[in-house]
């Protein structure tokens, strides 16, 4: 926190929340004989060490498509406060859909995005 209180700033992250840009998102459909997952990557840059990111099911200001898998980022800071430099996280989730042509990804405290899908070459298992 600076002296008037407020987080400190560090290019786009805050002490309260870390760095998260959806050029470091990847949305990758898998097929195999019997289904369709969707698998979700990321990264994100935390203002120390010991944070946690993942992707959870959620609706944040999203009404249901069927055509999107609707994620929310969470984020969990250290339960200790720790001392360091910034520190990267990377995050996965994989989600059968069916239908699915984009993934919205939403958060808690800032406006969310959305993902194409990139297809990959089908499974043989």
């Amino acid at each position: 926190m600076t002296a008037a209180g407020q987080p400190r700033m560090v290019r786009g992250m805050t002490e309260l929340h870390c760095e998260i840009n959806p050029d470091d998102f990847d949305a990758t459909v898998v097929e195999t004989s019997d289904t369709r997952i969707i698998r979700v990557t990321g990264r994100g840059v935390c203002p120390t060490p010991g944070w946690r990111l993942e992707l959870v099911a959620g609706g944040i200001g999203t009404a249901h498509r069927p055509e999107a898998i609707v994620l929310e980022l969470r984020e969990t800071p250290p339960r200790e406060p720790r001392t360091g430099s910034r520190s990267r996280v990377s995050f996965e989730a994989m989600i059968e859909g069916r239908s699915a042509r984009e993934v919205v990804i939403g958060f808690r405290w800032r406006e969310g995005f959305s993902l194409p899908l990139r297809h990959r070459v089908p499974s043989f298992s």
